[in-house]
């Protein structure tokens, strides 16, 4: 199952580290690790920091966020405290003319880039964390890795007992998930999240990628039941080629061209 990690939800993201790709496609490739850091060369192209009020250049190609700036590389300590309590960003350091930035991304998508920033100005240690914005277009985007659901509706479930409903609904967290998000997939942003979504014949294969198989109505329901941290938006792909609505169990759409949610199980 290899990158599976419990149940990922994921973004257009999953909330962890950016795809290395060759330095020969890109500057901003990873070409160095130093005090747990992944170091991206100095030509990348960061751009300028959004300071204040200041509003994003209309002919902005990318979205940076800083995470902070130090002299040199930024600690191991720092490093450590920003993957426990950030896990699912991709965290890199720049260092040029001696001055080290912090960086999560990129990300072409100003919303996104929001998302993200938002979400890191909520943790103590980040929580003067700016926008940066570049006209570089970028060939390798950041993907957002989404963090585990968490049981957060269990007492919604049929009643047997309390603590037999609560281990079910966590049984049930554990053996579900949603695909990884991949370069080219289509994403929109829900509960501050970006979410993948798939035509019907990519559903199946991407479980597959994740040693899982596609989700059946019945499964759908029950993960509604036991969390509310799902997108709702959008109906899901599962078993016999149905769209079905997660609040209602109901089925909605048989278009396979749709592109909707989809929820994988392990088999």
């Amino acid at each position: 199952m290899g990158r599976w990690r419990g149940l990922v939800v994921t973004l257009m993201a999953t909330w962890g580290m950016i795809s290395s790709v060759n330095a020969a496609q890109t500057p901003c490739a990873i070409i160095d690790n130093q005090q747990g850091w992944p170091i991206i060369g100095e030509k990348c192209d960061i751009g300028n920091g959004l300071w204040g009020d200041q509003s994003p250049d209309p002919q902005s190609s990318a979205f940076w966020v800083q995470c902070g700036a130090t002299n040199g590389v930024p600690s191991r300590q720092f490093y450590q405290t920003l993957r426990q309590g950030l896990p699912d960003l991709p965290f890199q350091v720049q260092v040029r003319e001696g001055r080290g930035r912090c960086l999560i991304g990129p990300y072409q998508a100003l919303d996104v880039a929001n998302v993200v920033l938002k979400r890191v100005r909520m943790f103590g240690p980040t929580r003067q964390a700016v926008l940066r914005q570049t006209r570089q277009p970028l060939s390798q985007p950041a993907v957002i890795r989404l963090p585990p659901l968490a049981e957060t509706k269990a007492s919604t479930l049929p009643e047997t007992s309390g603590k037999a409903a609560q281990s079910e609904a966590a049984f049930n967290l554990s053996h579900f998930g949603l695909p990884e998000p991949e370069q080219g997939d289509k994403q929109y942003t829900e509960k501050g999240m970006s979410w993948v979504r798939l035509p019907y014949a990519k559903a199946e294969p991407r479980c597959q990628q994740e040693g899982m198989v596609l989700a059946s109505r019945q499964d759908l329901t029950q993960v509604a039941q036991a969390t509310d941290q799902l997108p709702m938006r959008l109906p899901y792909w599962v078993q016999g080629a149905q769209g079905v609505d997660a609040n209602t169990g109901t089925v909605v759409t048989r278009n396979q061209v749709a592109a909707l949610n989809v929820l994988c199980k392990k088999g």
